[in-house]
């Protein structure tokens, strides 16, 4: 007799806890993300010797880094709760795909602009990673919402099976 896994997952659905945690460190990084764009690309002060960046701008980048961290610990235990238990039924697999891509993208661009030292490189990865970064949402709203049809068409051709 083969052994069996210590736990099954019956579903890949994140309970309501991690979901809306999910959705609140995506929502802070948005945030955080999009203030420190405004900031960096409209917004100068005036300096004791012309205009200059806004003084708000480097503690809106140190926020959005420092969220970064609990938002990878929570991508890994996604993965393990979520990403795995979904990829063999191939339950959302090319919308959650380009979701992990798209994480992947702005960590490694994160990481690339905390140690890059090169100006050129250094601008290539602030565009790329903002531009990814507002994309981002759009691609997690997509998969919630595939998500969300696929179920609820579920459930109806469930009631009608049952004759509900």
């Amino acid at each position: 007799m083969k052994a069996g896994p210590r736990y099954v997952l019956t579903t890949p659905r994140l309970g309501t806890l991690a979901r809306r945690s999910v959705y609140v460190a995506c929502l802070l990084l948005l945030l955080t993300g999009i203030a420190w764009l405004v900031l960096h690309t409209w917004v100068r002060v005036e300096g004791a010797f012309g205009p200059q960046h806004h003084p708000a701008e480097i503690w809106l980048m140190r926020l959005h880094g420092l969220l970064a961290v609990p938002t990878l610990t929570g991508l890994g235990a996604l993965l393990a709760r979520h990403v795995w238990p979904a990829w063999r039924p191939r339950q959302r697999r090319t919308s959650g795909l380009l979701v992990l891509i798209a994480c992947a993208l702005l960590a490694l661009g994160g990481w690339g602009l905390y140690y890059a030292a090169d100006e050129t490189l250094r601008q290539w990865l602030s565009v790329s990673h903002w531009l990814m970064g507002l994309a981002l949402p759009a691609l997690l709203l997509g998969h919630v919402a595939g998500a969300r049809r696929e179920r609820r068409a579920d459930e109806r051709a469930a009631r009608r099976q049952a004759g509900v």
